[in-house]
């Protein structure tokens, strides 16, 4: 396993809520420097207090974005948390949620990366980046959130190898369901749901072990790869199960 050093300059981003929020604490308590990024006026107070350097910031704004990371000294892991999740009920295909999901859960992570990626160059940093294990296989009403998430996945595998000669590592997390309010919505099973510190715990060792992909729980996440490669029926019909008709 290789270790983290001692203390490391993180950027968090979706800071103020669900994962972002406890691996900004967690990483805290283990004396971290921590950039915390969010909207929420209140949770950022919070962290400030903690100890965090606090930056409220909109994500769907480019310059802005690149501006403020711009002031930041050093970023030696930049874990790029923000996004959101909302489902379409069929027949009524709702382009406009749909190109809503996309363009934020896309445009935060892709302008939150032209920000830190010269300071993580510099530092032979981390990137990070959060998919969901919904991006293995398709599931009803998450024809936006899915696809978004699939996206993610293939730009966090694409760039392990295109900013390897920078020397910048890069990681995909690949949750599965985490309490958050996010998934407060959902109103189907969700097995193996995890707590937002037991999601932080696998991240942080994830991070620190230089895995490049960290999924987590496995009891969920190498299933749902196994679905993947089966027959179209039979994750179909694994899919209508799942989701409350």
């Amino acid at each position: 396993m290789t270790n983290a050093p001692e203390k490391q300059h993180i950027l968090i981003t979706g800071a103020t809520s669900g994962i972002g929020k406890q691996l900004v604490k967690d990483y805290l308590l283990d004396g971290h420097h921590v950039h915390a990024v969010g909207r929420d006026d209140e949770a950022l107070a919070e962290l400030k207090a903690l100890g965090a350097e606090t930056i409220d910031l909109d994500l769907m704004d480019r310059e802005k974005v690149i501006a403020a990371f711009d002031k930041i000294r050093q970023i030696d892991v930049a874990i790029c948390g923000a996004g959101m999740c909302e489902y379409l009920d069929m027949p009524n295909f709702d382009s406009s949620v749909f190109m809503k999901v996309m363009s934020v859960n896309m445009g935060t992570l892709s302008h939150a990366i032209e920000g830190v990626l010269p300071k993580l160059i510099a530092s032979k940093g981390r990137l990070v980046g959060i998919g969901s294990a919904s991006a293995y296989v398709p599931f009803a009403r998450a024809e936006a959130y899915g696809s978004s998430k699939a996206a993610i996945h293939y730009l966090m595998k694409t760039l392990q190898i295109s900013l390897a000669p920078q020397g910048v590592s890069v990681s995909l997390v690949v949750p599965g369901f985490v309490e958050t309010p996010m998934t407060k919505q959902n109103d189907f099973p969700m097995p193996f749901i995890q707590t937002p510190k037991q999601a932080s715990q696998a991240i942080r060792d994830g991070i620190a072990s230089g895995h490049d992909v960290i999924e987590f729980p496995k009891k969920l996440t190498l299933p749902l790869k196994a679905l993947g490669t089966l027959p179209d029926l039979v994750w179909q019909r694994v899919s209508e199960k799942m989701n409350k008709k």
